[in-house]
């Protein structure tokens, strides 16, 4: 290959952001490609290379995610959940699976949240990378593109372009592990020059131009470089060694966002340099077809990940461990659509084996759509709502479990559904204090509970045990009652919430039950 290196200041090589806030307005990705060294000695003798086959390969990740100065903006722990569930299914055929190393680093920085060059990425990766992980940062503008991967630091994503449905990540990995977009050479237009390709019916050059400028294996300021790429052929001639090297890619040179057709190509109809038409495959994420449109690595591409991370990077597989894994998750209370009190309402789970902490999610119904109302981040098994719930209401809640290596929402949630009431388990029973009874989640069967009270003079109560329909289950007396300290069977009861009461002629005291 002939490289031409031009020597300019560093300033005229800054790329600009668009400082833009939505997938639509960003760059699809901001790593211009290039064959590493490592890969054209890789594709000299793909056979040669160790790739573990029929092993899963684990890869730690370092996961950065910036705010603002003032600490907002973060992206959410339950949206990074989102798409590391879809990074691990886009990389499953691959047999390598992603976990998170460690504590998940925040940053409160809005100059590195928002970005202008790739230079200034570079500056934030060598100040928070962590070594022996590929670190992944996650930002409001990573210098006007959906990502992009510096080789010789890390990755940044744009959070708007990382819905569970997008394919971002998976794209800057690929590059992480040494592979280019299957059209390389033609990024930033026809040839060096920048002009944009919109007639695609001439055939294509020979060869074309391309600036991989701060995108090689190590940062160069002060040059420019330039390389030329062998446009590759529909009858697959020159394979092995145009455009990415990867024989099962076939010839790809739209370098700019596009939409498949329902056969999964381009609309548009290419020529080869031979003259020979051909339609773009769309289905492989290393191209920049749509995220509805792209799904997969080829064969080759997948081995040559594979031989990478076994070869250039083994200090990243150290632990081959698959993870402890999660629990069941079980929502206590309240669930089946029972009533809960509109005030002060708690929404309680059993605690997940083995998990590193839960996401919670309430939405209310509305006719016959849903809106949601909160999202909650917490490492407790029980959420108390400060704001008070809408009487006759429906509402809809959601816990999601996860630790550093199982994320996926559908393995791991669970959700519930209930009305809101005026039920009150408060005291406005005169004289009473101390008011307590335990255990107030059970096992379905005969239930028998503690109950606890002490009253400023003798009294005698009447306690009753009522379903969430309000009907009476059960019922009896305390007699000549000051100091209460006393087991009470309840008898048998099924999986749902109960509601125990004191009462006399003053007032009552309820506490709910949970039993499951």
């Amino acid at each position: 290959m002939k490289r031409i290196l031009l020597l300019c200041t560093l300033f005229s090589l800054v790329f600009v952001s668009l400082n833009a806030q939505s997938q639509q307005d960003l760059l699809p990705c901001g790593s211009p490609s290039f064959k590493s060294k490592w890969l054209t000695e890789y594709q000299l003798d793909p056979s040669g290379y160790d790739t573990k086959d029929d092993e899963i390969l684990r890869v730690p990740l370092t996961i950065h995610l910036l705010g603002t100065d003032a600490g907002t903006g973060y992206f959410s722990v339950n949206s990074l959940l989102d798409a590391l569930c879809t990074l691990n299914n886009d990389f499953a055929e691959s047999e390598i699976e992603f976990y998170i190393e460690g504590d998940i680093n925040y940053i409160a920085n809005s100059a590195w949240n928002a970005h202008e060059s790739v230079l200034d990425g570079a500056d934030m990766m060598f100040a928070n990378n962590v070594e022996n992980t590929i670190n992944c940062y996650f930002v409001s503008d990573p210098a006007g593109n959906c990502g992009y991967n510096l080789p010789y630091a890390g990755m940044a994503m744009a959070k708007s372009c990382a819905a569970p449905a997008d394919h971002t990540w998976a794209h800057e990995m690929g590059h992480g592990l040494s592979l280019p977009h299957p059209f390389l050479g033609w990024e930033g237009g026809h040839g060096y020059d920048g002009s944009a390709v919109t007639n695609w019916s001439e055939p294509a050059p020979d060869t074309v131009l391309y600036d991989y400028t701060f995108f090689q294996d190590v940062l160069y300021t002060d040059t420019l470089i330039v390389d030329t790429a062998v446009v590759e052929r529909v009858d697959g001639s020159n394979c092995t060694f145009a455009a990415d090297g990867f024989c099962d890619t076939a010839p790809d040179y739209i370098a700019y966002r596009w939409n498949c057709n329902s056969d999964d190509v381009s609309a548009a109809t290419l020529h080869d340099p031979n003259d020979e038409t051909f339609q773009v495959d769309g289905t492989l994420i290393m191209s920049y077809a749509n995220d509805g449109c792209s799904y997969r690595f080829s064969a080759e591409q997948s081995a040559a990940m594979r031989a990478n991370l076994v070869d250039e990077k083994p200090e990243v597989l150290t632990n081959q461990d698959p993870g402890p894994v999660l629990g069941t998750l079980e929502l206590l209370s309240p669930v089946n659509e029972e009533l809960q009190h509109y005030q002060n309402a708690v929404l309680d789970w059993a605690d997940a084996e083995n998990a590193l902490g839960y996401t919670v999610q309430l939405e209310i119904f509305l006719g016959n759509s849903s809106v949601t109302l909160k999202r909650f981040e917490t490492t407790e098994s029980q959420i108390q709502l400060e704001d008070d719930l809408v009487i006759g209401s429906n509402y809809r809640w959601t816990v999601r479990t996860y630790n550093n290596y199982y994320f996926c929402e559908d393995e791991y949630s669970a959700q519930g559904l209930f009305t809101a009431a005026e039920i009150s388990s408060t005291t406005n029973l005169a004289g009473l204090s101390g008011f307590s009874v335990f255990p107030n989640v059970q096992a379905a069967g005969a239930v028998e509970i503690r109950v606890r009270a002490e009253l400023n003079e003798v009294q005698n109560l009447r306690w009753t045990l009522t379903d969430i329909t309000g009907k009476t289950v059960t019922a009896g007396m305390y007699e000549n009652a000051q100091s209460l300290q006393t087991r009470t069977r309840l008898g048998e009861l099924h999986a749902g919430v109960y509601f125990f009461s004191l009462a006399n002629e003053t007032g009552k005291a309820v506490k709910k039950i949970v039993v499951r």
